[in-house]
């Protein structure tokens, strides 16, 4: 982010899309804790990545899937993890940039080093392929270059 920048309009596309992705929500949502439950599943016994938390009185609609990797165990950075995730056309991405990392809250003064959690966990985070038309294929491709994370242990 360079500037502060406002932009509340929608198009009335936008507003007849979203009315008729409405009508699929429940679809979507199913679908979508279906995946979570086979990554849960797959991931839970491994030592080196922490997936995330959801309160059991609680239901989530899943937005994203962000697992953090246990950096101090693995002898590859995140960036190395992502590049060959990437490489396996797994579309993983980077969740949540510190805000104050921005240019424009650079130039006001905000410096690392504020939110140590946040920039922690922001080092450690990235977001696995969560959407409703990924296939038991797709979403079982994910886990078996997942669980190949577990292959560059530290020794």
């Amino acid at each position: 982010m360079q500037e502060l920048g406002y932009n509340y309009r929608i198009t009335d596309f936008q507003c007849a899309l979203g009315i008729s992705q409405l009508k699929k929500v429940d679809k979507f949502l199913k679908r979508r804790r279906e995946i979570v439950k086979k990554y849960n599943e797959a991931f839970k016994n491994i030592d080196e990545i922490i997936t995330p938390y959801k309160k059991p009185d609680v239901q989530s609609a899943w937005h994203i899937y962000a697992i953090r990797l246990k950096l101090d165990k693995l002898k590859w950075t995140r960036r190395e993890i992502f590049e060959v995730l990437r490489a396996e056309n797994i579309g993983v991405h980077v969740h949540y940039i510190p805000v104050y990392y921005h240019p424009y809250y650079q130039r006001l003064g905000y410096k690392e080093g504020l939110c140590p959690n946040a920039e922690k966990y922001y080092e450690e985070a990235i977001t696995l392929p969560l959407f409703p038309k990924m296939t038991y294929k797709d979403v079982n491709y994910v886990i078996k270059h997942i669980k190949l994370i577990k292959g560059l242990i530290k020794h």
